[in-house]
């Protein structure tokens, strides 16, 4: 994925996130990479409570040719292992999530659970492909 495909995915998430009112005033929080491959070094979320985007580590991850039904699936699963996106969206490119992690470790915790778990097995192979980065608040 390129750069301004991957940060046009991540900019119409602000406007899907529940809560998030055309009111609102939001604030910029800049987040930046500590890993990942062909991502931005940097990404600029436009959110109404920048406050949330401050501590720990954020996980930006995209599903490439997700099957229709594989939002309800990952809804399912993802609440069992603790894993809460902040922001969800979908377009041409597939299914995107910025998802919040207390640290390195409570990541590879969660994901370690949803691979273990039956109903993420079987929906594995519902998409083609995906992309993640790890970043942090500067």
């Amino acid at each position: 994925m390129t750069r301004r495909r991957f940060s046009g995915v991540l900019a119409g998430l602000g406007a899907a996130s529940p809560g998030f009112k055309a009111d609102d005033s939001p604030a910029i929080v800049v987040l930046t990479a500590i890993a990942g491959a062909r991502l931005p070094q940097t990404l600029a979320v436009a959110i109404s409570s920048p406050e949330t985007l401050r501590d720990g580590v954020w996980e930006v991850r995209t599903y490439r040719g997700a099957a229709p039904g594989f939002a309800s699936q990952l809804a399912d699963v993802f609440p069992r292992v603790g894993i809460r996106p902040l922001l969800s969206g979908t377009n041409a490119a597939g299914l995107t999530y910025l998802i919040p992690f207390a640290s390195l470790t409570d990541r590879d915790r969660a994901w370690t659970a949803v691979n273990a778990d039956p109903r993420w097995t079987s929906a594995r192979t519902q998409f083609q492909s995906y992309h993640f980065g790890l970043y942090r608040s500067a």
